[in-house]
């Protein structure tokens, strides 16, 4: 193992290292505020525990590659299950966002807009299924050691997680910080944190899914740890 962790540079650790935590982070988050939801009889407070646990699992790819190779020393075989782990999540997210952003903000549309989107998000997963491959570019990192990908523009995969990403930004976002001008002492508190925790949940999944390894990638995914720390802090009674 210790030979395979030296074959990797740098930027190849810091991928599959910060992935990995953001995994093992996400998962230890949902299991402690479930828990402490379900003590405090707190509906929100649940979904927002899924919300971070599935957005979380948005880097199982790359985590899983890095752990493959450490342990393995080979990479995810076939390739395409990269984009498979990384993405299948996605609509769970999605959902469990969208449920959050119209509740506290149009309660009175929530039914038929999560029709909507759990719509989408099952179109979005069809085309992830049943054309991977021409989804996404595969290709390697810096050293040739670990597996990158991008979205191949214009394919319906990237069109439709592009229209997500402003949808959580214009319901969630925008509509938590309306809410937050609309309202006053820790009401008001609260819907700040919720929009900051969604503009940046949409600015490091937007940089992430841009970006290749390096140093603001670091960043970007300790980003998401951040939101989940603000979303707890925004949902709990």
């Amino acid at each position: 193992m210790l030979i395979q962790l030296f074959n990797l540079n740098y930027y190849d650790l810091l991928d599959g290292i910060t992935a990995t935590l953001i995994v093992i982070f996400s998962g230890l988050f949902a299991l402690i505020v479930v828990w402490k939801a379900i003590k405090l009889d707190a509906k929100l407070l649940k979904y927002g525990a899924l919300m971070g646990l599935f957005a979380g699992l948005l880097w199982l790819g790359p985590c899983s590659d890095f752990l493959c190779k450490i342990f393995l020393n080979h990479n995810i075989a076939p390739v395409e299950l990269y984009g498979i782990l990384s993405y299948m999540w996605v609509a769970p997210s999605l959902i469990m966002a969208m449920y959050i952003g119209t509740e506290l903000m149009i309660p009175n549309k929530k039914k038929i807009i999560i029709v909507f989107y759990t719509i989408l998000g099952i179109i979005f997963e069809l085309f992830l299924f049943l054309d991977t491959k021409n989804s996404f570019e595969f290709g390697r990192s810096s050293s040739g050691e670990l597996i990158d990908s991008k979205f191949v523009y214009g394919h319906p995969t990237f069109i439709l997680i592009a229209f997500f990403l402003i949808s959580i930004l214009v319901i969630n976002g925008f509509g938590a910080m309306r809410r937050s001008f609309q309202t006053t002492g820790m009401i008001r508190k609260r819907f700040r944190l919720m929009s900051i925790t969604f503009f940046l949940f949409v600015f490091v999944g937007a940089l992430d899914a841009l970006l290749s390894p390096g140093p603001i990638l670091f960043i970007s995914r300790m980003g998401m740890i951040v939101c989940a720390f603000l979303l707890y802090f925004a949902l709990k009674p």
